[in-house]
């Protein structure tokens, strides 16, 4: 499970893994296609870490915990001429954030609110392409979050804890739901499957 919002007891504080795996997700929303190395060099920069413990916390999260949970996803295979030799055939792969991470990103105070704003425009743009029909319904939430995005930031905020403990599919529904409002069309809060992208 996600630690991004863990807290230590008795603290406000975010937990080790949780400020880890914020920095990575906050990396990709700000460069999208990056390798683990690329992503390394960011949190050692961040968060004053010595480049090889960063990379081997980068591969543990993202092994572990961000992948497997549809926050981040392969986004392809960039060639190198070091390494191994099944290596440099296979090429190194890089990161991307899902349409649930970049929700996820969005939901990062520390984000700066023109990169969260944007996560959730390109999340809103992928979702209306990939359902043709529902585009005018995804157009209309667009222009709804435009219209006040720090507000509807607050439901992406709920969406992305719900998301987090498991308790819906995709951290975009909590937005859908009040866009719908009494239409009468239900939301699937539960999905087919766990983890969405």
């Amino acid at each position: 499970m996600p630690r991004i919002n863990s807290r230590y007891k008795n603290s406000n504080r975010i937990c080790s893994r949780g400020i880890k795996e914020r920095c990575i997700i906050r990396s990709l929303a700000r460069v999208p296609d990056q390798t683990r190395n690329s992503v390394a060099k960011d949190m050692a920069r961040e968060l004053g870490l010595p480049f090889s413990n960063s990379y081997g916390y980068v591969f543990k999260e993202l092994e572990e915990c961000l992948v497997p949970n549809g926050i981040v996803q392969e986004s392809g295979r960039k060639k190198t001429k070091m390494g191994p030799r099944a290596l440099q055939e296979s090429g190194i792969p890089s990161f991307r954030l899902t349409d649930a991470g970049m929700l996820v990103a969005a939901s990062l105070d520390e984000l700066e609110l023109e990169k969260r704003v944007e996560m959730v425009e390109k999340c809103l743009a992928s979702k209306a392409t990939a359902n043709p029909g529902e585009f005018p319904f995804y157009e209309s939430v667009l222009a709804w979050f435009r219209s006040d995005p720090k507000v509807t930031l607050q439901l992406i905020e709920t969406g992305v804890s719900e998301f987090i403990e498991g308790r819906i599919a995709h951290p975009i529904i909590p937005l859908l739901e009040e866009e719908r409002g009494h239409s009468g069309r239900g939301i699937d809060r539960k999905g087919k499957g766990r983890r969405a992208g």
